[in-house]
């Protein structure tokens, strides 16, 4: 058994997402007027959200820690030159020789000017160097990895907001329709009151039945109006007061599905783990870059120089030099950084085995919602049309005068139930399928799962 081809299933999505909102007329536009799919909300956010363009601005950042890092193998050079003045009279140039011998003694002022060049070649840093580049773009991917979980994370919370204002607004028009019937099995019963066959408690039950059916209208509404502030929130748009549509769409489901191959995926695709693996690999080479600050640092360097006194005549000068430096004796500095290396290397393998065992329990723990979302879908949906028929009955026993009102108010309340039962049932299938994608790593703004069950 294997997952569904994520490509396959990319592509009936694209498809069914055009078809979609080929079928409503309209379609969300990027200032978010008129009415948006999930995929198009998913899309603007992640265009839009400050913390994925944070993470975007870390990958950049890393970039640079690239660049600098190759830059620290290369020679520097520097031009230089300045204006010394002296309290006794200096040379201008090395002395050579003897006044008294017949060489030419150098020139002495006391105000001295220097221009030149210099340069520093980093020959050897035992190791660092190269590991410090390893190490900068091991960052870089790292941040590259948080870019990719911050993404997923948005991306289910995206979808979770979406399918729970597609269920809200299903609730709503289910109070409505309640709403609708109790208003108009309040005038049936006003009837059979002014006929004298009905007593007047049940016009009192109607009416207060009728008031809790439209206050859950209201308290309905306000959920509703709540999750559209929140949805706006995750994408990423200023403007709270922006009014759009949320349009629903149809996704195939995957079959195929198993733990054992949930758990390969998730341990190969899951960006968590893969930083977290980076992470380890880059504390390895900072203990090795820590334990290299043992060996000599070799450098050439080397200046060419023009120096002059007040006659503005310069003389020119230069040196060339190999220099190695050996650490000797440094206050515990370097033990110190070794020591502390070595236990972030420990303290990221804790948290490998930490990550692997919280990535297990997701997994299982998606799949079990999976496996209870599709029993409580069948179940609900079989107790919705039977509370629909029993509407139906107690109605025309109702208006035949062999039942109650009570009656009716029951079946009208237990249909409502079973409306809300059915519809929390499909929100939370909907979301273990949207749980079991984030779970197992998929790159869910390219491959969205949500309804998809085994």
């Amino acid at each position: 058994m294997i997952l569904f081809p994520m490509k396959r299933l990319l592509t009936i999505i694209t498809f069914l997402a055009f078809a979609s909102c080929a079928a409503e007329g309209s379609a969300c536009s990027a200032d978010l007027k008129g009415s948006c799919t999930v995929s198009e909300v998913i899309a603007y956010a992640l265009s839009h959200n400050p913390r994925i363009a944070s993470a975007k601005k870390d990958t950049e950042l890393g970039a640079y820690g690239i660049d600098a890092a190759k830059a620290e193998r290369l020679p520097k050079i520097n031009l230089g030159g300045g204006m010394t003045r002296y309290d006794l009279p200096t040379p201008v140039s090395p002395i050579t020789g003897s006044p008294l011998a017949g060489v030419a003694f150098p020139e002495f002022d006391r105000v001295i000017y220097d221009i030149g060049a210099s340069f520093t070649i980093p020959m050897y840093r035992g190791g660092r160097l190269d590991r410090g580049v390893e190490i900068a773009g091991l960052r870089k991917t790292i941040a590259e990895d948080m870019l990719r979980a911050y993404s997923q994370e948005l991306v289910f919370n995206l979808t979770s907001v979406c399918f729970k204002i597609l269920q809200l607004e299903k609730l709503l028009a289910a109070n409505d329709e309640t709403v609708r019937q109790l208003e108009a099995h309040k005038k049936n019963v006003e009837l059979f009151l002014q006929a004298g066959t009905a007593p007047r408690l049940d016009l009192l039950k109607t009416e207060t039945e009728l008031a809790h059916a439209r206050q859950s209208v209201i308290l309905v509404k306000n959920g509703l109006d709540s999750a559209y502030d929140l949805l706006k929130t995750l994408m990423g748009t200023d403007d709270l007061s922006v009014s759009f549509s949320l349009v629903p769409e149809n996704f195939p489901e995957l079959s195929g599905i198993n733990e054992k191959k949930s758990l390969e995926t998730a341990f190969s695709k899951r960006p968590d783990y893969a930083g977290l693996l980076r992470r380890k690999k880059a504390a390895e080479e900072m203990l090795q870059v820590a334990e290299g600050a043992r060996l000599p640092s070799v450098n050439l360097q080397g200046e060419y120089t023009d120096r002059s006194g007040s006659s503005v005549y310069f003389r020119p000068n230069w040196y060339l030099s190999l220099r190695f430096l050996f650490p000797v004796f440094d206050g515990g500095s370097i033990r110190t950084e070794i020591g502390r290396m070595k236990t972030e290397a420990g303290k990221v393998r804790d948290e490998e085995r930490e990550l692997r065992s919280r990535i297990t329990r997701e997994v299982r723990d998606a799949l079990r919602e999976i496996g209870n979302a599709r029993e409580r879908v069948a179940v609900t949906e079989a107790a919705l049309v039977s509370a629909t028929e029993n509407v139906r009955v107690e109605r025309l026993k109702y208006d035949a005068g062999s039942g109650t009102s009570t009656e009716v108010i029951d079946a009208e309340a237990a249909l409502l139930r079973a409306e809300t039962d059915h519809q929390q049932a499909l929100y939370d299938r909907h979301i273990a399928g949207a749980l079991l994608q984030k779970a197992i790593g998929e790159d869910t703004h390219e491959n969205i799962y949500t309804g998809a069950l085994p």
